[in-house]
């Protein structure tokens, strides 16, 4: 469906652009780094909410590699936007809390030593819920969950291999939890923080 607007909201939505372009331009120079990409925006999202019980958690801006460490510890973390708690006439959103998925590259590294899931929330793109997972009976649910995906993935490449063009696989929120355990559940700055570890 398409989604015009007249001359005064697009020059309301230009002005807006060349503010963010600005604010951009100044840490690229800076520091060499997009602050629009994407993945940077979710990192430093993520980076503001674990640092208050992880002093020692810092992100990677490289496109190779972890996406963060802690203590010599690589991580993986993935961030999806979800719908807020309420519909737009405010009543309860049925499965909301429990609707996001967290995209893979099937054939990507699925394994790592600690995970950290964030459900970000569509409307104001603020932190909902973090997961951060790293102990070993966590961990290997989550790893052969994913390995169960990467093989039914090439199970249907292999019938038909324009599939392969699509290489995602999902975690979904609702596997962790259901199969995972928890120590402790706070929230800071409004997220809920899930917790298998203590920092």
């Amino acid at each position: 469906m398409a989604k015009y607007f007249d001359k005064k909201i697009l020059d309301e939505m230009n002005e807006a652009r060349k503010n963010i372009f600005a604010q951009r331009k100044a840490i690229y120079k800076k520091y060499k780094v997009d602050i629009l990409d994407t993945d940077a925006l979710s990192a430093l999202s993520i980076f503001e909410t674990v640092t208050q019980y992880d002093t020692d958690y810092n992100i990677n801006f490289a496109r190779n590699g972890e996406d963060a460490m802690s203590n010599g510890v690589p991580i993986e973390q993935k961030a999806t936007r979800v719908e807020g708690g309420f519909t737009k006439t405010g009543k309860p959103r049925k499965h909301a809390g429990t609707d996001a998925d967290f995209q893979f590259h099937a054939m990507g590294d699925l394994d790592s030593d600690r995970y950290i899931f964030a459900a970000r929330n569509k409307d104001d793109l603020s932190i909902m819920r973090i997961y951060d997972i790293s102990n070993e009976h966590n961990r290997k649910i989550v790893l052969d969950h994913l390995m169960a995906e990467r093989n039914a993935w090439l199970e249907k490449s292999i019938v038909d291999q324009t599939k392969m063009k699509r290489d995602i696989i999902t975690l979904p929120e609702k596997v962790i939890l259901e199969k995972l355990n928890f120590s402790s559940k706070t929230i800071i700055n409004g997220c809920c923080v899930f917790r298998d570890h203590p920092v």
